[in-house]
């Protein structure tokens, strides 16, 4: 088994940092302390992580953060996450905001990757996989909100299909059965995973799919607002309406009131995310919490873990949801 950085501090009686700091020529450090540090260091065979030694050469303390709407209160949630760590571990991030265009994902990393970056931090990056493989040779990654099949690549995600399943499971038990599904972007893989859960909670309970109740989306609250007029086109319309995200959800609920549909009385609706509008709309949104928050923590986390070789763990590191349900749904009635 490969010796850690955890081995060395735990050898030497001193903190992981006070190894950092040795091996890195940083501060001053003791004579007797140092001397603990380098006889663990030779006893145990230690090499420091090759990532992290070539770091030192130009540290800068900088890293990047590519998000695809910091608008969304989703991505701005995760990058304060971010911030909030990375500043506790002496670490500045540079943020990218790509509108959610590969194009501009793709300027963001090679500009990044060739100025004073240690690292990227990718949120729900729509670049294919074999363009992130590629890239994580190049320069240390951490894909966030998205999961390839890779232990290569340090990921921090959540089960997107199983959230989905919790939400539209809830509408079942609540009797709905025309249940509308309005989705994310097609080139999204989390908008694969969530239509995905929608369709196997209706399996579960044989409950046939309907294509016509299925609407393309975009993320935006304008794509709610904009649509929920195509949901009552069909017939029988849904009693109920899953919106891949709480910004569509939060458009739906705003075109209800305008065309005196009430909710949850005529029309449940649930989101996902759990952003901080979705308990002050009106009514409060029944939605699938989406740990934004952790999950930058936990990305910069792990990525400066990784670079001081703490990190063992496998690449993949998902995190808990769970559903929360408030106001805008009721059971069906009768």
């Amino acid at each position: 088994m490969k010796t850690t950085i955890k081995d060395v501090a735990k050898e030497a009686n001193v903190s992981v940092m006070t190894v950092s700091r040795v091996i890195n020529k940083k501060e001053y450090i003791a004579p007797g302390t140092k001397e603990k540090v380098l006889k663990a260091i030779r006893k145990l065979h230690y090499r420091p992580n090759k990532v992290a030694r070539s770091l030192v050469v130009r540290k800068t303390n900088f890293i990047g953060l590519i998000v695809p709407d910091i608008a969304n209160p989703f991505f701005g949630n995760l990058a304060k996450g971010a911030e909030g760590l990375a500043r506790k571990r002496g670490y500045s991030l540079i943020l990218g905001d790509t509108e959610g265009k590969v194009e501009n994902e793709k300027e963001y990393i090679e500009g990044m990757r060739g100025s004073m970056c240690e690292g990227i931090i990718l949120v729900a990056p729509r670049i294919e996989d074999s363009l992130i493989l590629e890239l994580n040779d190049i320069i240390p990654l951490v894909l966030v909100d998205r999961s390839i099949a890779s232990d290569k690549i340090l990921q921090v995600w959540i089960d997107n299909a199983g959230g989905a399943s919790q939400a539209v499971e809830h509408l079942i038990q609540l009797g709905h059965r025309r249940i509308g599904f309005l989705t994310g972007p097609q080139d999204v893989l989390n908008s694969f995973r969530r239509q995905e859960g929608y369709q196997r909670a209706l399996e579960h309970h044989r409950i046939p799919f309907d294509p016509e109740l299925i609407v393309i989306g975009d993320f935006y609250l304008e794509t709610g607002y904009e649509n929920f007029d195509t949901f009552f086109k069909v017939k029988p319309p849904p009693t109920a309406i899953f919106a891949s995200n709480d910004l569509m959800a939060l458009g739906l609920i705003q075109r209800a009131k305008e065309k005196g549909v009430d909710i949850p009385g005529d029309l449940s609706i649930v989101g996902f995310d759990d952003i901080f509008l979705a308990s002050m709309v009106d009514p409060p949104l029944t939605t699938v919490r989406h740990p934004t928050v952790e999950m930058g923590i936990e990305a910069i986390g792990r990525f400066l873990d990784r670079l001081d070789d703490i990190e063992n763990s496998p690449g993949k590191k998902p995190l808990d949801n769970r559903l929360i349900v408030r106001g805008s749904t009721k059971a069906i009635r009768e």
